[in-house]
């Protein structure tokens, strides 16, 4: 099992979104003595990324923190806190980075309140907000960071810089495919896409490499790997950006079992992310390297290796890089028979999700620790263990595969909503009918037979699916259920929610395998306060 697949939608590392500089020239006499410093900034951001200039940057900021400070000295301030927010994440810091943003964002009001948009105070405030969003989403608070790209949205009108345009699609696209609202996240990378061949060529990158996250969390790992190329041969925006590409292109390698290629491209990629001075972005894609010796079967080194980036990351704040480190770290202690303990990190991992109500993604983690007592079931020596271990894959994958059959009613009929099937829902029913013939238990089979037949039917409303709608013929567990966690690393900011209910409705009615016997009710109410996800009306039909 490797560890990792593409993210899209990253939105804040180009230079003057950073930076928060556009517009500084032309100081009036009492703030020129600052005018060097900007230079000094744009010098040293260039050379060694935001963390570079942290130094000129506190400077700065001092040099605005007045008693009699007016709007232009509100200005700098705003400019200061906002690239002092991406210094702060850059650091792996992200309560800070956070705080710098609000500050930052009051800071452009109050200016704006006395001089207006005359320095462009503005787009330093957009700015700040769609940094913020970034880090809100990373830190598990995608709603409140969703709001704030919303509201924003409202500002914009068509003298809106390109760039803060592209900043606000991009963004906005991450966090929608990070919540699996896929349809509304491909929306927004593809308005994305178009603000950068318009206006602004060089961001296009980014764009795809959202659009090729989608596409590998879609399962189409053909096309992402074709948005990937083209994102590379586009790329002209610095080190971070490239190393983005690298990394996302080491996940789809790895993907298919080419670990030397793959391996050869995240070292490229974490050193890429050091050069640019994104030391968390490195921390982070140490992960991919950690799921490499996995495949190679380095248990031991893949093990320490993930514990180091667990503590780095749990340190950071980061919570969607400690739900891929946990998830890495209990597939690492499976293969090294350690169940019990890999347990233990898939329920952390679980606590991530059930933190910040991604409960569609402890259903996967739940089918993940439902694969892994089988597996340990499958070892044991004694009997009452064997049916102990199988009991509680059944008691985990069952209710998760109820729920993922539920999800589907949230996507919009077409190829997107068939991959989810295919891929995760039908998966997540293996996994369970695996349990229940294991335990012999014949009718809980026909129950659960029968509550597939009475799912709805999509055939008829969807294209069918094309030969680069198919997922991987091989190891459709690992593809599906095992691999689609982990977060793509195109942005690095993830906060997961349910899919977007665009096709969804009424659930349909319970279908009774046998008159009168409505006992299946009970593992359908199970997950229903499990996951969070109306299954079946409180109608009940026979099926004979």
């Amino acid at each position: 099992m490797t560890g990792t697949e593409p993210t899209g939608g990253e939105g804040g590392s180009f230079d003057a979104l950073v930076l928060g500089l556009p517009g500084s020239g032309n100081l009036p006499a009492r703030w020129q003595h600052v005018e060097p410093l900007f230079a000094e900034l744009s010098t040293a951001y260039a050379s060694g990324g935001p963390i570079a200039a942290e130094s000129a940057t506190r400077r700065l900021l001092a040099a605005t923190e007045v008693e009699d400070v007016d709007g232009v000295g509100l200005d700098l301030r705003g400019r200061a806190l906002s690239n002092l927010s991406a210094i702060a994440e850059a650091r792996g810091d992200a309560p800070a980075a956070i705080d710098f943003a609000t500050r930052a964002i009051a800071a452009c009001t109050a200016a704006e309140a006395a001089i207006g948009s005359a320095r462009r105070t503005p787009e330093v405030r957009f700015g700040a907000v769609i940094n913020r969003a970034q880090t809100l989403a990373l830190v598990g608070r995608s709603t409140e960071a969703l709001q704030d790209l919303e509201a924003l949205g409202a500002e914009f009108d068509h003298a809106t810089p390109p760039l803060l345009v592209f900043g606000r699609h991009n963004t906005l696209g991450g966090i929608l495919l990070d919540r699996e609202r896929f349809a509304d996240a491909e929306v927004a990378f593809r308005a994305a896409l178009s603000a950068a061949l318009t206006h602004e060529p060089r961001l296009a990158s980014y764009a795809y490499s959202g659009l090729a996250a989608l596409a590998h969390r879609t399962g189409d790992p053909r096309l992402a790997a074709e948005q990937l190329q083209i994102s590379r041969q586009l790329q002209a925006t610095g080190p971070i950006a490239a190393a983005r590409t690298e990394e996302n292109l080491a996940r789809l390698l790895l993907d298919r079992g080419e670990v030397d290629a793959a391996e050869e491209r995240f070292l490229a990629a974490e050193e890429g992310y050091r050069h640019g001075g994104d030391p968390r972005s490195a921390a982070v894609s140490r992960l991919g390297r950690a799921a490499v010796l996995l495949a190679r079967g380095k248990l031991a080194a893949a093990r320490r290796l993930v514990e180091q980036v667990r503590a780095e990351v749990l340190a950071q704040g980061d919570v969607w890089a400690q739900f891929q480190a946990e998830l890495l770290l209990g597939d690492t202690l499976v293969a090294q028979w350690r169940f019990p303990a890999a347990d233990a990190a898939y329920r952390r991992a679980r606590a991530v999700c059930a933190s910040t109500g991604a409960l569609h993604e402890a259903a996967r983690v739940d089918v993940r620790r439902a694969v892994a007592a089988l597996t340990a079931a499958e070892r044991s020596l004694f009997p009452a263990e064997k049916r102990r271990m199988r009991r509680a894959a059944l008691d985990l994958a069952l209710p998760a595969a109820l729920a993922t059959d539920a999800l589907r009613g949230r996507f919009a009929a077409g190829p997107m909503r068939e991959r989810w099937i295919r891929t995760v829902s039908t998966v997540a029913f293996e996994v369970a009918l695996q349990s229940i013939s294991a335990l012999a238990e014949t009718r809980l089979a026909v129950e659960v037979i029968e509550f597939l037949c009475s799912s709805p039917s999509l055939d008829a409303f969807a294209p069918s699916s094309s030969a680069s709608d198919r997922a991987p013929e091989n190891d459709r567990v690992r593809f599906a259920v095992l691999e689609a966690p982990y977060a793509l690393a195109a942005s690095g900011e993830a906060g997961r929610a349910s899919p977007t209910a665009t096709g969804g409705g009424a659930p349909p009615p319970f279908v009774r395998a046998m008159p009168g016997d409505e006992s299946f009710r009970v593992w359908i109410a199970e997950s229903e306060r499990r996951y969070g996800v109306a299954i079946r009306s409180a109608e009940a039909v026979d099926a004979w």
